[in-house]
């Protein structure tokens, strides 16, 4: 099929391996730099690196494909070109071969498909051919998760076919990939089964099934018994939820997948203790997957979580609807809240076991976790226990804005160790532990500069000295401190609930969600705004927060099941109010699609102790201390 959009010297030719830009090429010669391709589509709409290589194929012979690269240059034969479309018209894709990536050059596996779905206008995703649009690489996030939900209908359907009389539910993630288990499957068989089921899913790979992105009705959704989580809307009849359909397997879509099984050629399966993982290439070393890292740490947190969740029965959100339907969620609201202070008893009990050894207590988490009110808990509790406790801020030990480190486009990078004194805050907390008086810094924010001297400390024989921030289980923050005088905890939103058998919740939109309602009602600040930031934050967790998670000596999970119907009437009308076109419309419309799928829970059933607090207001505690 070839489309020729109007008043233009470009038009594309489709086929089934890949989507050509032609650009209409008289003979003539100057070179095109690389440099000039970036202000070209991908740049312009996309904000990624230009390809290496380009294909350019002549107006009047349509089936000869030249590519040529000669030192970072394009060596191209043309007259003249039309540049004034390029800003307003969207290309089907300017196709490459090879693509070059943070100094990591690698083709295309997938069948060298280099787009794995399309955005319209609005900023929605669609599937492949189905509209035409912006095109997305399988390695950008939208891509990425295009490609995961396909995958995991596939291994559904592996099942399906080799197990018959059993269920495949798709848990946490982990490590590059998805926790899975299966109902029936007794321990110690892991390695066979995945043996077998690999098999299959290649035999699924290679009969290219088509997977259908289609509204499921609730007469269909109610005949799936057992199948399907019975989501709201299903509930009472009214219109349709968006899912995923590979024969007899189906999800509920928070966005499309791939267009048929040909696509899934890259996957892992390994086994594990009563599960197995299915692991999938990330953005970096696309088309690739990393090797597996262990985090035995955090699975186990994880695993602790989704027996909580379990027994309660509320491990998906249609059980956690009925829940909801029957008392309001109080009994849920009180089991959790329970739950998660019974967590906090254990880390103090741990504390005062390891005490005077261990006095610094580091506690750091990604955003939106609830360290600070956890921090303030913790603080209470050991109170309790009749140690006494002290704070110290690190955001007090910023370096000069003069000496800040700044970002590639000439922001100041905060979130980075180096825009830290280091070696002052470790040499105050040394002297602190040792029993000294240091006289502690205060940071102005308003003059970018640091006062020095100002407020005295002494930590006394029986006090803990506690330290909260994102670099906290970084030795590298306290210089000169031994290690063995610190602990350390993790805090993180670990959110275990699932949609349905194949969709779980991402923790980073639980936290994601906690932010938007944060921002709103403490910094006035509007959903577009948060989802625009929010891959800055996530960069900035993935380099100072997660590689050192597994250092902690205690984790903590702050993420409560309920949470996502308690915030569902503060986040609709801020989501409802994302402009259509706007950058964060797309992430806007997802999040409204999983908030459809849960009831509401009345705030005022929250214990007004609970870390959710921190988020929606009304906490009771002594913030004075």
């Amino acid at each position: 099929m070839v489309s020729r959009p109007k008043n233009s010297g470009c038009f594309s030719v489709h086929h089934r391996m890949a989507v050509y830009c032609v650009i209409k090429i008289e003979v003539k010669t100057c070179w095109l730099p690389l440099q000039l391709c970036k202000s070209l589509y991908w740049q312009h709409r996309c904000r990624k690196k230009p390809y290496s290589t380009l294909v350019i194929v002549c107006l009047w012979d349509v089936d000869k494909l030249t590519t040529r690269r000669e030192d970072s240059c394009i060596k191209m034969c043309l007259k003249s070109i039309s540049w004034g479309f390029l800003s307003s018209w969207d290309w089907s894709i300017i196709s490459c071969r090879t693509q070059e990536r943070n100094g990591y050059m690698a083709e295309d596996n997938l069948g060298k498909r280099t787009s794995i779905a399309v955005r319209d206008a609005s900023g929605l995703v669609f599937p492949l051919g189905s509209i035409h649009g912006e095109p997305i690489p399988p390695w950008v996030s939208e891509g990425r998760e295009v490609y995961r939900r396909g995958l995991i209908l596939a291994l559904d359907l592996a099942v399906k076919r080799v197990y018959p009389d059993w269920k495949l539910w798709v848990e946490h993630s982990i490590s590059l990939g998805y926790r899975c288990r299966i109902e029936g499957m007794e321990p110690g068989s892991e390695a066979e089964i995945c043996a077998r089921l690999e098999e299959e899913l290649e035999k699924i790979s290679a009969e290219a099934l088509p997977i259908q992105h289609r509204k499921l009705t609730s007469g269909e959704a109610l005949g799936l018994v057992g199948e399907h989580s019975l989501l709201p809307r299903w509930h009472i009849g009214k219109e349709p939820y968006w899912t995923n359909v590979l024969e007899d397997s189906w999800a509920f879509a928070m966005g499309p997948t791939v267009p048929d099984t040909s696509w899934l050629t890259s996957w892992e399966l390994r086994p594990s203790r009563g599960s197995f993982l299915l692991r999938f290439p990330g953005s970096k070393t696309w088309p690739e997957i990393v090797p597996w890292v262990a985090n035995p740490s955090l699975s186990k947190e994880l695993d602790l979580e989704e027996k909580h969740i379990s027994r309660m029965k509320v491990h998906t959100v249609d059980l956690l609807n009925r829940r909801i339907r029957e008392d309001g969620g109080r009994q849920v609201v009180m089991m959790s809240h329970f739950y998660q202070n019974r967590r906090i008893v254990q880390i103090v009990s741990r504390l005062g076991d390891e005490f005077p050894a261990k006095r610094i207590v580091m506690i750091a988490g990604p955003s939106c976790s609830g360290k600070t009110t956890f921090t303030r808990m913790l603080a209470t509790y050991l109170r309790a226990e009749g140690f006494g406790t002290r704070m110290i801020s690190v955001d007090n030990y910023f370096r000069n804005r003069s000496e800040t480190p700044k970002n590639k486009d000439g922001s100041y990078d905060f979130e980075c160790l180096g825009a830290l004194n280091t070696e002052l805050f470790g040499e105050h907390v040394k002297k602190l532990v040792e029993g000294e008086t240091v006289k502690l810094p205060v940071f102005n924010f308003h003059t970018g500069e640091r006062e020095d001297d100002v407020t005295p400390m002494t930590l006394g024989r029986n006090e803990f000295l506690l330290v909260e921030g994102i670099h906290g289980l970084n030795d590298s923050l306290t210089p000169g401190v031994d290690v063995a005088s610190k602990f350390k905890i993790y805090i993180s939103a670990l959110t275990t609930l699932n949609i349905d058998r194949l969709t779980r919740m991402s923790t980073s939109d639980g936290r994601l969600l906690r932010r938007i309602v944060r921002d709103s009602t403490r910094r006035g600040y509007s959903a577009t705004e948060t989802i625009m930031g929010w891959p800055s934050v996530r960069r900035g967790e993935r380099k100072n927060i997660f590689p050192f998670q597994e250092h902690a000596d205690m984790m903590f999970n702050s993420a409560l099941p309920y949470e996502l119907p308690v915030l569902k009437p503060y986040l609709v009308p801020l989501l409802e109010d994302v402009e259509e076109g706007s950058d964060a419309f797309r992430d806007a419309d997802r999040l409204l699609r999983l908030l459809d799928c849960v009831e509401p829970i009345n705030e005022a059933v929250v214990p007004r102790l609970s870390i959710l607090r921190e988020f929606i207001n009304g906490l009771l505690l002594d913030w004075s201390e």
